[in-house]
């Protein structure tokens, strides 16, 4: 998204101070926003997964005869005979925390949040790497700032903006298919391509709203 920003004001031609000002406040708006949703969502999500728990031990408790026929049928489903989902099942249900874990998986295939898990600190991560690789595109234009490039500054902090925002995203990808069975190359392929649409589009609008608004011709907001 900040690469979006930069090539949108770059399409409109706007100055450098204006490129860093929108950058910069995007970045760390749009860190804080995700950071925020995040934390939020997964404090949520284990809620409600907790509450399930607590829903399915009650049950367990009641109605133990109920929830081992459950979990026998849905053994059955998986493929098992009734005589070795019966046998399985019986066995499990003589640990009941473990079983109504179970249940949570097989039955609302519900993940179970550990003790220490922190919806907050998932948040704050979200929040670091958002800003450091947000930034990426902006590292030009922040360092190369107070130099002299000649009348072609602008566009030469863009290209390397480009540069240096192409090469983040295929490593993105690439590290992606640590995860998948994709191929490293096509990974980071596939992220730098939908990337660069975006970058594209974000360029094009800009420029199209320069051409149709005049905005900034001739004021201190245009390119210097």
């Amino acid at each position: 998204t900040t690469f979006a920003v930069v090539a949108g004001a770059a399409g409109g031609d706007l100055a450098i101070e204006v490129v860093l000002i929108l950058g910069i406040s995007s970045v760390f708006a749009d860190a804080l926003s995700m950071g925020v949703g995040d934390a939020l969502s997964t404090k949520a999500a284990n809620q409600y997964a907790l509450e399930e728990r607590a829903r399915e031990m009650w049950e367990m408790e009641n109605n133990p005869e109920g929830e081992i026929q459950e979990m026998i049928e849905i053994f059955e489903g998986k493929g098992l005979s009734k005589e070795d989902a019966t046998t399985a099942i019986m066995a499990m249900s003589k640990n009941k925390e473990f079983f109504v874990d179970l249940m949570m998986a097989f039955e609302l295939e519900l993940e179970v949040p550990s003790e220490d898990d922190n919806p907050y600190f998932d948040g704050l991560v979200t929040f670091c790497s958002f800003v450091c690789f947000g930034f990426v595109p902006l590292l030009g234009y922040v360092v190369l700032y107070s130099i002299d490039l000649g009348d072609d500054k602008v566009t030469i902090l863009f290209i390397i903006a480009c540069c240096l925002t192409a090469l983040m995203l295929f490593v993105l990808g690439a590290l992606k298919t640590m995860f998948t069975i994709q191929k490293w190359y096509a990974g980071g392929l596939e992220i730098l391509f939908f990337g660069a649409m975006t970058a594209a589009v974000a360029y094009l609008i800009g420029l199209l709203v320069e051409e149709i608004t005049g905005f900034g011709e001739g004021k201190d907001c245009r390119r210097m």
